[in-house]
């Protein structure tokens, strides 16, 4: 047990059962099950959003549903990070953003306080 009682205001009072839906069809079809994440995305799409089935899927589709799904839930960078769409143009940003800027910088206050690190290229 944790003798650490003062509130660190960080937490998450629930989590999504459309995220593990959508974690689990991405894991499936990236793994080759594409018919296992057309039920999980589809059981969604129908389920929640009175969408019609997908027949057929690919990352893309996946990566538009949980922009559908998640649009509140501060996931989309990592999510287009991890789909490699961050730096490329989209809506409302006209440019391709430089690859060094997938890797946040180290705050100088972190550098200061450890000569062991090193910034991330191109900061």
């Amino acid at each position: 047990s944790s003798t650490n009682t003062s509130n660190a205001g960080n937490d998450f009072p629930f989590y999504r059962l459309s995220d593990t839906y959508l974690m689990r069809a991405e894991a499936k079809f990236r793994s080759g099950d594409e018919a296992g994440a057309l039920v999980d995305i589809n059981y969604l799409r129908n389920t929640k959003r009175g969408q019609p089935a997908y027949t057929s899927l690919d990352l893309d589709k996946i990566l538009n549903e949980r922009g559908y799904e998640l649009y509140w839930e501060g996931n989309r960078r990592t999510d287009l990070v991890r789909f490699k769409k961050y730096t490329a143009p989209r809506a409302e940003k006209d440019f391709v953003t430089p690859d060094y800027k997938i890797l946040l910088p180290i705050p100088l206050s972190a550098i200061e306080a450890n000569s062991t690190l090193v910034q991330n290229p191109g900061y």
